[in-house]
């Protein structure tokens, strides 16, 4: 992972051709789509947990907000791969706050993986690769036959039905409850961790793949052009 780092506008880019899966022009970036980014990214700045019983370690989710003298903020990688795991969750049906709540809990989980995530083998080429080439991943089978699986799977457990805590010695608050996230390397692990859960525990979950996600924004952010700021067109 590089130290470089990257403007407003061509985080905008690389997210829109992430989430797209195709390079586009800067300005067929929809203003709806720059809107929720900015929205975030206000939030994030404004939230301040430091009430809550267990703070979150990451002060923020993405990036501090410039110095006066600096003026724009510089984004590195990761920043921009965990503002495309917030518009994962926004499409979801999660909402912006609790997004940003969220995040801040799995910020540095998801800094300590984002160099593994974006190691070999390739997710975002659709092609599978051989288990006995990397040896250092979990598999799965097709047909008999053993692929590496670089994929890693996020298990979300939000409990909007808030009553419930009441039931399991939890103070009953008005907002919803979202339980520790569960990581899954690779498909089987996936799978097994599913199994375990449902349907006795848990019969609803959100499931995020987060390697590709990272390896799309790494990439387009690495063929980002440099786009001036102002006012976007569209």
């Amino acid at each position: 992972m590089t130290g470089d780092t990257y403007g407003r506008g061509q985080l905008e880019w690389a997210l829109w051709c992430a989430f797209k899966g195709e390079r586009c022009e800067p300005g067929d970036i929809p203003r709806i789509f720059r809107t929720r980014i900015k929205r975030l990214l206000e939030i994030d700045r404004d939230l301040d947990l430091n009430h809550v019983e267990v703070p979150p370690e990451a002060d923020h989710v993405f990036a501090p907000p410039p110095s006066p003298e600096s003026g724009e903020t510089a984004y590195r990688a990761v920043d921009v791969f965990c503002l495309a795991i917030a518009l994962d969750l926004l499409d979801a049906g999660f909402k912006q706050r609790e997004i940003v709540f969220l995040m801040r809990y799995l910020r540095p989980h998801l800094e300590d993986r984002y160099p593994e995530l974006l190691g070999p083998p390739s997710l975002i080429n659709r092609q599978r690769y051989r288990a006995q080439d990397h040896p250092d991943l979990p598999s799965y089978q097709v047909r008999g036959k053993n692929y590496a699986d670089g994929r890693m799977f996020i298990i979300l457990q939000k409990v909007e039905l808030t009553e419930i805590t009441a039931h399991t010695g939890r103070r009953q608050q008005t907002e919803p409850v979202i339980l520790e996230p569960l990581f899954c390397a690779g498909i089987t692990d996936l799978a097994d961790t599913l199994a375990d859960m449902m349907p006795n525990r848990r019969r609803a979950v959100t499931i995020l793949e987060v390697a590709a996600t990272a390896q799309l924004v790494q990439a387009f952010l690495e063929d980002a052009p440099l786009i001036r700021r102002g006012r976007p067109k569209g």
